[in-house]
């Protein structure tokens, strides 16, 4: 009888033993983490090659305006990260590194025109591929931007990259798309790109990116 109890008090000891979770070394506990493969966004867009979009996975991705003489190809992108001092604050570390990114991304295609809203923080997020291609970056009115690109998208038949903020750059693609497709970016979001190919607004096809 005494064994028997013996035996099970030696069970539940074991038993409690084996669910309690590890510990640091300074006694703290320490959930167990699963290792698991980074994944890899079928989105995340590397470059072009042969004028179709490449993204990390493989995937080539068409863009009908970068190929067709008769529609307009629209690079739409939120400046990048920003300092948070002032109303009109410069670009971040990570920022920079962004815009560097862009203009790498865009290297090899022909862009015409490099536009921006007359901010520190979205000029400077063209800046690189402006220099890069010899261009003027062209100041716009947010306010004004419906009217703006509507007439450029009728009489220009080109590539152009717009950088504008985390409302303006939803609306306008909804803009030259011809119906509501994108919602405000978040705050914390400075990585879509979205690539719009257009003969005339409200005919259009689209892709969205991370970059």
């Amino acid at each position: 009888m005494i064994r028997f109890f013996v035996f099970i008090l030696g069970c539940l000891f074991l038993f409690s033993a084996c669910k309690t979770e590890p510990k640091t070394a300074d006694g703290a506990q320490k959930e167990m983490e699963t290792k698991r493969p980074a994944k890899i966004s079928a989105r995340n867009l590397i470059g072009f090659k042969d004028q179709k979009a490449v993204t990390a996975n493989g995937t080539v991705i068409d863009i009908p305006g970068l190929t067709d003489e008769k529609q307009s190809t629209y690079f739409l992108v939120r400046h990048a990260e920003k300092k948070s001092d002032g109303p009109d604050p410069d670009l971040t570390q990570a920022g920079m590194a962004r815009a560097a990114k862009l203009a790498a991304l865009l290297n090899d295609l022909k862009i015409d025109q490099v536009m921006s809203t007359d901010y520190k923080r979205t000029q400077a997020t063209v800046a690189p591929l402006a220099k890069a291609k010899n261009l003027a970056v062209q100041s716009y009115d947010p306010v004004s931007q419906k009217d703006l690109f509507t007439d450029l998208s009728v009489f220009n038949k080109q590539n152009v990259v717009v950088a504008g903020h985390s409302n303006t750059i939803p609306q306008l693609a909804n803009t030259l798309i011809g119906k509501n497709v994108f919602t405000d970016y978040a705050e914390d979001d400075y990585s879509q790109l979205v690539i719009i190919s257009l003969s005339q607004p409200g005919m259009a096809t689209y892709e969205q990116f991370e970059f």
